[in-house]
Formats: C-alpha cells, structure tokens, sequence
C-alpha cells in the first residue's frame, strides 16, 4: 500500500470525524440517546436538516473515535496488524446496528456513521489481505 493511499484514505475518514465533531458539539460527549441539538443541521427542512442528521448523526466520542481510526489508517493499513484492527472495526460497527434503537444506542451513533466505521474496517483488513497476497 502506497503512502498516497494512505493518506487519502486517513484524510477522508479525518475530516468526516471532524465534521461529526462540530455536529455533535451541543450534545455531551458520550450521550447514549439522539438529540436534536446540532451545530450545522438545526433545520426542520429535509435538507440539509434531515440528511444532516442522518449523515453526520452520533456523539463527539464517536467522532474522536473516528479521528483515531484515521490515524490507525495512516499508520498500519497495508500491514499485517491492520487485519485485527480491521475486524475489530467492523465488530464493533455491527454491536452498534444490533444496539440501534430509534431512542438512541451507545455512542449515539446512527447506522450513516457506522456505516463508515464499518468501511474503514473493511478497508484496514483488505490492506492487511492484499499486503499478505503480494508477499506469498
């Protein structure tokens, strides 16, 4: 896995913890229910209201974790570690789908944002794949 990739890829994931950051930014760090105070999407239209907060809907604590992750990419996709990491990513997105709850989940998190989680774990364990075919 090139460097560019990487980068990219950690970039990506960075500035959508960010952004779920600054959404979240009214609603505590580690709430476990769904609240209508957003920073960006305080509309009642459907969009960016609505779309808002089902792209970007879950806590500053999901964000950070996210921050995290992009800093996980940048460091170890493509290598043989990034496999457990990865898995470990994606069990944790499918606890949180089995968690979800129309009232909320732990984390907050919304299937959009856990979709994403989901992705950056698929993406570290087919590094770790692809880095494990190419050295066979």
């Amino acid at each position: 896995m090139n460097s560019r990739t990487r980068l990219a890829v950690s970039a990506i994931v960075a500035a959508y913890g960010v952004l779920v950051i600054v959404v979240n930014a009214r609603n505590g760090f580690l709430p476990t229910t769904f609240t209508t105070d957003w920073v960006l999407f305080g509309g009642s239209t459907d969009f960016p209201g609505d779309f808002g907060r089902n792209v970007f809907g879950g806590s500053i604590a999901f964000g950070v974790l996210l921050l995290v992750m992009a800093v996980v990419v940048w460091l170890v996709a493509g290598r043989r570690v990034a496999l457990p990491i990865g898995l470990a990513a994606i069990a944790f997105s499918v606890l949180l789908l089995a968690l979800y709850r129309s009232s909320g989940n732990l984390l907050a998190a919304r299937p959009g944002v856990t979709a994403v989680l989901a992705a950056v774990g698929v993406f570290l364990a087919a590094s770790a794949l692809a880095h494990r075919a190419e050295s066979a």
